[in-house]
């Protein structure tokens, strides 16, 4: 009897562990929602935010950019292009994505305008426009 009861504590034991560790690694990455602004990641990781009196020219020479959120921690921003975070350096932002370790695998970006926030990139819309682009061009 004792074999079957160890045996039964050891199956038990399994099943829990395959049951709870799925849930903890799904809790990690849900959507998050974090506001804040784009800036440099060099001057970020100095310290400092972008210099508003001469944005133009800092930008040529910063090769990354990275949300500061407003609780002060910075973020990646891997699967958005250049072009959109250049647009939005030192703008209010609210992004929504997936947080893994210091980057966040962006969902959508709204920027704030008139105080109210904007949808300007979502991967819903970048797919959208995709199959549109190509759904346009002639047969051949």
């Amino acid at each position: 009897m004792n074999k079957i009861n160890a045996y039964k504590i050891v199956v038990g034991f399994i099943v829990s562990v395959a049951l709870i560790v799925p849930g903890t690694v799904i809790a990690k990455t849900h959507a998050t929602t974090l506001k804040g602004t784009i800036e440099g990641a060099l001057c970020v990781l100095n310290g400092k935010k972008c210099p508003p009196d001469d944005l133009d020219a800092h930008l040529l020479i910063e090769n990354n950019f990275v949300l500061l959120a407003s609780d002060g921690k910075y973020y990646y921003l891997p699967n958005l292009s250049r072009k959109v975070k250049l647009r939005y350096v030192a703008k209010d932002v609210r992004i929504t994505g997936k947080v893994k370790g210091e980057s966040i695998i962006v969902d959508s970006l709204e920027a704030k305008e008139g105080g109210k926030y904007k949808l300007i990139w979502s991967k819903k819309k970048q797919k959208r426009e995709f199959i549109n682009y190509f759904e346009t061009l002639p047969a051949g």
